[in-house]
């Protein structure tokens, strides 16, 4: 046999063609040009004018010519890193990373079940879980907290994140100031603002307001993390017939004129700021007017949309692991697991929202060590077949003939713990040897998983300097 290596990375699939892609482009750059955004921001607004953007007030229409300028100056690479200074998400390609999302105002109860509203201790746990699981690469806050006061709840979600887990954190906040909080408590963990900026574990994520709108907030919160040297996530969160048109392609338009805005705008702020083209282009349920979580249209415009990142070649922020189910039951096992499948063969680079339930009004514990199962079964789907000799096993084949066996064989023993995946959730007994166990459900695996996590779990200790800064940064909160 020819001794060859033939490798591929992943599997993959298409929606759109090349020539759909370059379509939707086109429309979105006559979105930009004819129709215009509304920039709050006076910033965004001088930005753009002294670029020969048209300026009517607070409409600005965006040349084509710019928004290409801006696409070809924006990083195609972005490296972020643990706290502790470890490269460990190369956002390129079609590498994909998994994390949770922000903001629900509603958790479960680990210990009761009950929705309840957000305390900031369950965003520690949270961030303890993410810490251990393998397969959460990034942590996001989850919900947001209720037991301290509301206009300080960034600034104590970031605290209890960066304190209880050394993986990369997107961050949000409600202003710039508390945006710059978040800068300066993690430019403490590493050592300087220019070590934050050489090694980036933190990404700063805002949003326009569907349809067209930058909001003054929202965009300022966005330049000033460009100005940092952060990198940015700008994206559109829409709703399918509710902010945006009800057709795809409508839909996918849109939000790229928005993402493609927001991207001239931190290009212009500083040539080659590491920013994230992602949508999450959801639709209203018509029966309900829910905006609906886990939907074949969402998962397969987020997909197209992907496609036109990689198109772009620019990092991508997609979405995964959600429902809109009230309990983590086996409705999210489904639309978790299959939007966890399509975000991955659409190769988006960071995916959020794992642990979210109802919609995104609710979030769950139970949800992320099921979702973590999830993404390791489809993080196995998407590894390649690896073709060589020793791989393609002719000469095991010669040796075994006609009707031996395999078990016992030196291939088998040398090769099958790489090759067949091992559940740590998903049961396999017998039925005996099940019901000898305790007959156990998915959930009752999933709460003894979370149990032991959290009991047996020590998060590494931030340095001393970082702990006194940020406990200055939050004292000072009582203040403002």
């Amino acid at each position: 046999m020819q001794n060859t290596n033939l490798n591929q990375k992943s599997p993959g699939f298409r929606y759109l063609s090349n020539d759909q892609i370059k379509s939707i482009h086109t429309t979105s750059l006559e979105i930009l040009d004819d129709v215009g955004v509304e920039v709050n921001s006076e910033e965004g607004r001088d930005l753009l004018e002294k670029n020969g953007c048209i300026a009517e007030g607070k409409l600005v229409k965006i040349p084509p010519g710019l928004v290409e300028w801006a696409i070809n100056r924006a990083p195609r690479q972005i490296l972020l890193y643990d706290r502790t200074g470890e490269p460990k998400l190369n956002l390129h390609d079609y590498e994909s990373y998994f994390g949770l999302g922000p903001t629900t105002l509603n958790t479960i109860d680990p210990k009761t079940k009950e929705r309840r509203k957000v305390q900031k201790n369950d965003i520690k746990k949270a961030a303890k879980l993410v810490d251990t699981l393998d397969n959460m690469d990034f942590m996001m806050g989850l919900g947001t907290i209720d037991d301290v006061p509301q206009q300080h709840s960034d600034r104590h979600e970031f605290e209890a994140m960066v304190k209880n887990t050394i993986k990369p954190i997107v961050a949000w906040s409600y202003s710039s100031k508390g945006l710059q909080d978040v800068i300066d408590m993690a430019s403490s963990v590493v050592g300087g603002k220019s070590t934050l900026e050489e090694k980036p574990f933190i990404v700063s994520y805002s949003e326009p307001a569907s349809p067209l709108r930058h909001d003054r907030d929202g965009l300022n919160k966005m330049l000033l993390a460009v100005e940092n040297g952060v990198p940015v996530i700008y994206t559109s969160g829409v709703q399918g017939g509710g902010t945006v048109p009800a057709t795809p392609a409508g839909n996918l338009a849109l939000i790229n004129a928005e993402c493609l805005s927001g991207l001239v705008m931190a290009q212009l702020k500083k040539e080659g700021a590491p920013f994230l083209i992602g949508g999450f282009p959801t639709v209203m349920d018509m029966k309900t007017a829910t905006t609906v979580f886990g939907s074949p249209e969402k998962d397969r415009m987020a997909a197209a949309y992907m496609e036109i990142a990689h198109w772009y070649d620019l990092p991508a922020w997609g979405e995964a692991g959600c429902s809109d189910s009230k309990i983590p039951d086996q409705q999210l096992a489904i639309t978790g697991g299959i939007s966890a499948l399509v975000s991955s063969l659409s190769g988006a680079n960071l995916i959020h929202d794992t642990g979210y339930l109802e919609s995104g009004k609710t979030s769950s514990l139970e949800a992320i060590i099921l979702m973590d199962e999830i993404i390791d079964y489809t993080n196995r789907v998407m590894d390649g077949i690896e073709l060589n000799e020793e791989t393609m096993a002719i000469d095991t084949i010669r040796r075994i003939g006609h009707g031996g066996n395999y078990l016992t064989d030196k291939h088998t023993i040398e090769h099958f713990e790489q090759e067949y995946w091992d559940p740590t959730l998903i049961d396999r007994d017998g039925y005996q040897n099940w019901a000898d166990k305790g007959s156990k459900s998915m959930r009752d695996r999933i709460n003894e998983k979370m149990d032991r996590i959290l009991e047996e779990h020590s998060p590494k200790r931030l340095p001393d300097s970082a702990l006194e800064k940020i406990s200055e940064i939050m004292d000072s909160l009582e203040d403002n």
